[in-house]
């Protein structure tokens, strides 16, 4: 073999190692990446096994927060939520009644119509005092989830008249606020600042007011009422929709029970909620609504929704007056569910009614961070606070001061029963233009309790994380704003 044919082979030598080595190093890189995929496979796995984790723990913890009882603040919005929310008007109208909205027959007519200037203030005292003073991360309400059931009921009936608006108000808010109620009284220091006794609950009839209270009817000043065989006819007469009674009592006495406030309820077809912002004025009742002289024409719409507005919001919220009075209240409401119309009498001049005009829906979503002051759950929750008053403070108005004030009131005397089958379709309904019959939100009310102003407590609509409150300050301390308060009484 020569020295060409040595190099020859040398060189194929060579190119084979190199190849050999090629096909190692391609091999080990082959593996290389095979170990690259099998681990980016198992960080995958990993990866979905803890993605699984975590859905398994956020699906048990939503499952913790679902079923769990809630507090103070996640109770309210959860009731707003998951059960007001729920409120349909029936839109078959073939399905609703046809019955007069009320009779106002002989009812006492106020002689005045006032805003109720302060609500909001004592309603916003009120919650400054609970939240000084209720424990706010104690869980001893119902479970979200019993309230989401709850819902789901209530969905099912529209409402349609005044019968499935009762429905709706005692599920959605009024036996809610029972329950808040019954906590509350619970704490010694609501006590001191509110006079809960053994709590309340919402009836419909007067016999569910105890005999040995029937100073509630017929205190004047006797030490017992007159024992006729009719001494509780006038408490017979008394019939609104639904009654607030107070609880007291204790183990060696028999529970009493007193009328706090009364409530009517009027079918949210027939009464809406452009009627009751466009109806609601200061005005003289008897001289603009009852004898009023003008009728708007057919060429004024706005002009003639507001008249008939006028007309039915008087009529229905006369009712509701005529049994404040005879039954010596100060407080009182009229509710179609979707609005509420608080109502007040100062018994130094009965013959004003205050008003104040509340729609929970729009109030709470222009108030997101205080859905619990703004709901249907926390408005009635504060009113029935404001009508219980202070320990020893809440005044009864005997017979003698309610047939003084009736003395002196006139009686609406025309049958209004036809009024609302007298209005037209087309008139029913207010003008897109009329932006003044917009939904009410005091949206430029600071709705924060005023233990709230130095820091701000963060509480979301949802009743999630908050801050623990200060305890409640000494009522000598003015506010952040300068203003001081008062808890709201139950006076004159």
């Amino acid at each position: 073999m020569n020295r060409i044919e040595e190099l020859e082979r040398r060189l194929r030598e060579a190119e084979e190692r190199a190849e050999k080595e090629q096909q190692r190093a391609e091999e080990a890189e082959r593996e290389r990446q095979k170990e690259r995929d099998r681990a980016e496979k198992e960080q995958q796995r990993a990866e979905v096994a803890e993605r699984e984790r975590q859905q398994e723990q956020q699906r048990a913890e939503e499952a913790e927060i679902q079923t769990r009882p809630t507090t103070f603040d996640e109770y309210i919005a959860a009731c707003h939520d998951h059960v007001f929310r729920q409120f349909r008007v029936e839109s078959d109208r073939k399905l609703t009644s046809r019955g007069s909205i009320t009779n106002p027959r002989n009812k006492l007519c106020p002689t005045s119509l006032e805003p109720w200037s302060n609500f909001l203030e004592l309603q916003r005292s009120v919650f400054d005092i609970l939240y000084g003073c209720v424990p706010l991360d104690n869980q001893v309400f119902e479970s979200r989830n019993f309230l989401a059931g709850l819902g789901r009921r209530v969905a099912q009936r529209s409402i349609a008249d005044e019968k499935t608006l009762e429905y709706f108000m005692h599920n959605s808010v009024e036996d809610p606020v029972r329950v808040i109620m019954d906590k509350l009284r619970q704490v010694n220091e609501v006590r001191e600042a509110f006079d809960v006794g053994n709590g309340i609950v919402f009836e419909n009839h007067p016999h569910a007011i105890s005999d040995v209270a029937d100073e509630v009817m017929f205190r004047d000043g006797a030490s017992t009422p007159p024992q006729t065989p009719d001494h509780r006819q006038g408490l017979h007469r008394l019939r609104p929709d639904q009654i607030c009674i107070y609880r007291s009592g204790n183990e060696s006495s028999p529970e009493q029970r007193a009328m706090i406030f009364v409530s009517e309820y009027k079918a949210p077809h027939k009464l809406t909620a452009p009627h009751l912002r466009a109806g609601l004025r200061p005005m003289n009742i008897y001289k603009e609504v009852v004898n009023r002289k003008t009728v708007p024409t057919s060429v004024d719409p706005a002009g003639r929704f507001a008249y008939h507005a006028e007309r039915l919001t008087a009529s229905a919220l006369t009712q509701t007056y005529h049994y404040m009075v005879q039954g010596g209240l100060k407080y009182g409401l009229l509710t179609t569910g979707e609005a509420t119309v608080f109502l007040k009498v100062d018994w130094t001049k009965p013959e004003t009614l205050h008003y104040h005009l509340a729609e929970p829906g729009p109030e709470v979503l222009a108030h997101p961070e205080h859905v619990q002051s703004s709901s249907a759950v926390g408005q009635y929750l504060a009113f029935s606070l404001m009508a219980l008053g202070r320990p020893g403070e809440r005044v009864e108005h005997g017979q003698d001061e309610r047939d003084r004030a009736m003395g002196n009131l006139r009686r609406w005397a025309e049958d209004f029963e036809t009024t609302l089958r007298s209005i037209p379709e087309s008139e029913r309904v207010a003008s897109d233009s009329a932006s003044s019959w917009a939904p009410t939100t005091y949206e430029g009310f600071d709705r924060s309790p005023i233990t709230d102003r130095g820091r701000k407590r963060r509480r979301s609509r949802r009743g999630g994380e908050h801050q623990k409150i200060a305890p409640r300050r000494n009522q000598s301390e003015s506010s952040d704003d300068g203003s001081g308060y008062q808890p709201p009484v139950s006076g004159s």
